[in-house]
């Protein structure tokens, strides 16, 4: 019998992921194995689901998160049941405005008030703060433009927590914040935690997550901005199960990978520093200090100096998106020294995107910033620089895509990693009803 028993639990076992809500990915060796008894870890999973299927849809009936889930009907049912009563979700009309819940055959939406987080952006010259519900609209916002070069760790936490509660104004109904995503131009800690460097501050290795939460009763996380960046596109469906990585292009040069279905975190950094790969040992200085770096060729102040042949100037200010689309606009008219300085930007690029596929698969690239304005001035060269430095020219038909606006792109990228949190917690929390479906339903699947 025991034997048996055993046989019979390996049957209805469950291959889940960890981080895809629970559907082995192709070519993925599978994650971990549930058996029958472990209803816990198939009740999280399963709640999961269905939550991830409503942040993709917006909208959805209870038909339809079984058909994209592959969970029963009846399991589908108990457990947007059990959130319903939770008030996690609620029941909609067609033109998406609350309704009275009970009703049946009403589709189903995340509830906005069961939760609100919180985003920060820690760049030159600017700190900003947004408050969102729990369906991703902002409740809340402010912000200051101002020099926070000589902050060090508590003027930075004192600022960031009177521009929260500023931004707190606008939504006095909110529940607090459960969860705070700060995006940071600079290398964070791949727990999380410090700032180690950032080009807006003079101090170093600043203890930010837990003074900030302690003020705030909110978990914290500390990112650096390039690296969060594929975060944005975690439900967007064309992107869902995809590898592929985001390419910033303004201020400096960064890069976000989406990999085996995970946001790629360093061990001793959260930050890709694909900017400071060496393109040319010895070459131009870059705001890191060292020379050579992609960002000394391809940065807004690396482009702005070639153009006007400032050899190794390093601007105080940050080159505004209007002085590069008048160089932009100079390069498309024949200026020769323009043409030259976008022609070396995308050439540095491109021999970086060449090596990096050498590394790993070709990916397509997401570019933002500056660069994105610009890509009819760096693609050839980019593509280019790919032929020359990958192995047969491997990935110069990788497909680029552009999103312009970058500032929304870091705050919709912090927002989805809170917002994802949050979602991991309301998962854990379901009633004894949902369990009980939730065990039964892995039951039904894995006989068939």
């Amino acid at each position: 019998m025991t034997a048996i028993f055993r046989r019979v639990n390996m049957t209805i076992g469950l291959w889940l992921s960890a981080e895809e809500g629970g559907r082995p990915r192709p070519g993925e060796e599978p994650g971990i194995m549930l058996a029958k008894t472990d209803a816990d870890a198939v009740r999280v999973h399963n709640r999961r689901a269905v939550i991830d299927h409503l942040r993709r849809t917006g909208i959805a009936t209870r038909k339809a998160i079984s058909a994209a889930t592959g969970l029963s009907v009846s399991a589908a049912s108990a457990i947007t049941t059990g959130m319903l009563r939770a008030d996690l979700i609620v029941e909609v009309d067609e033109d998406e405005r609350a309704s009275r819940r009970g009703r049946p055959g009403k589709s189903l939406g995340l509830q906005g008030a069961a939760a609100t987080v919180a985003t920060a952006k820690i760049a030159v010259g600017e700190l900003s703060v947004r408050l969102c519900d729990y369906r991703g609209a902002t409740l809340g916002a402010a912000s200051c433009e101002r020099d926070i070069a000589d902050l060090d760790q508590d003027g930075l936490v004192t600022l960031l927590v009177e521009l929260l509660r500023e931004a707190e104004t606008a939504s006095p109904g909110a529940p607090p914040a459960r969860q705070i995503v700060l995006a940071v131009q600079g290398k964070t800690d791949s727990n999380a935690r410090r700032i180690l460097w950032s080009p807006t501050l003079k101090a170093r290795n600043l203890e930010i997550a837990g003074p900030l939460s302690a003020l705030t009763g909110a978990e914290v996380g500390v990112f650096n901005d390039c690296s969060l960046m594929p975060e944005a596109f975690r439900w967007k469906p064309d992107f869902v199960g995809r590898d592929f990585a985001t390419l910033f292009i303004g201020f400096g040069v960064g890069m976000g990978l989406r990999l085996g279905g995970s946001t790629f975190q360093g061990q001793r950094s959260s930050a890709v520093e694909f900017g400071h790969i060496n393109h040319i040992p010895g070459g131009a200085l870059c705001r890191c200090g060292n020379r050579g770096c992609v960002e000394a060729y391809a940065g807004d102040y690396a482009i702005w100096r070639r153009a006007y042949g400032r050899t190794d100037e390093i601007p105080t200010r940050r080159i505004s998106d209007e002085d590069m689309h008048r160089l932009a606009a100079l390069a498309r008219s024949g200026d020769t020294a323009a043409l030259a300085a976008f022609e070396e930007a995308g050439t540095a690029i491109g021999y970086s995107l060449g090596r990096m596929f050498t590394l790993i698969d070709p990916l397509p690239i997401v570019v933002t910033g500056a660069g994105a304005h610009a890509m009819d001035l760096l693609e050839p060269t980019i593509r280019a620089g790919i032929g020359d430095s990958a192995i047969d020219g491997v990935g110069v038909d990788t497909p680029f895509s552009r999103v312009e606006d970058v500032d929304e792109l870091v705050f919709e990228a912090a927002a989805a990693k809170a917002l994802a949190a949050v979602d991991g917690e309301f998962a854990g929390a379901g009633g004894a009803e949902t369990r009980e479906a939730a065990c039964c339903d892995i039951v039904l699947r894995s006989s068939r």
